[in-house]
């Protein structure tokens, strides 16, 4: 088996299996009319180039599918000032908990990180004097995702309802 496949694979279940991500002392980073965005300070994966960090996005209102929270693990790129969603569960109960409705390790494509938002202030902690936002202000993609905050919090991703590459867990 390919190690890739093998890491698509565990990592549902992983996800799964840790309780840690339900019981996490959890840092509120900022919220909007859609959700509450933490972040788990105690598991982040340092990196001065692409570091990880568990999100929690808390729903205000449960999604028609049920879903009333989402853990997602995130990375970003100071150098290049993006970020991408690397795998994620959305659960039937607020804050990571209850039953896991889906689960996803497809990795989605870099996007970049535009202003006022919950990963401009994700890579800001993280990425420190090493984030680089270039052509912040400028450009087609800032315009077109700078007023809006989703649940992801940085105006690029997926409606709080779901994700197109969801899977239903099992």
């Amino acid at each position: 088996m390919r190690p890739i496949s093998c890491l698509q694979c565990l990592l549902p279940l992983w996800l799964l299996c840790q309780p840690w991500l339900a019981l996490a002392d959890w840092e509120k980073v900022d919220e909007n009319h859609l959700a509450v965005v933490y972040i788990n300070p105690d598991k982040i994966r340092a990196s001065s180039v692409f570091p990880q960090a568990w999100h929690l996005i808390d729903l205000n209102e449960p999604s028609k599918a049920g879903v009333k929270s989402r853990l997602a693990l995130m990375e970003y790129d100071c150098h290049e000032y993006r970020r991408r969603t690397l795998a994620f569960a959305s659960k039937a109960e607020a804050m990571g908990e209850g039953k896991t409705l889906f689960t996803s390790t497809q990795s989605t494509s870099w996007k970049p990180v535009s202003g006022d938002t919950v990963g401009e202030k994700v890579i800001a902690m993280l990425c420190g004097r090493h984030a680089k936002p270039h052509g912040k202000g400028k450009g087609k993609d800032d315009k077109a995702a700078a007023p809006a905050k989703d649940a992801h919090g940085d105006g690029h991703g997926a409606p709080p309802s779901a994700h197109g590459d969801a899977k239903p867990s099992h």
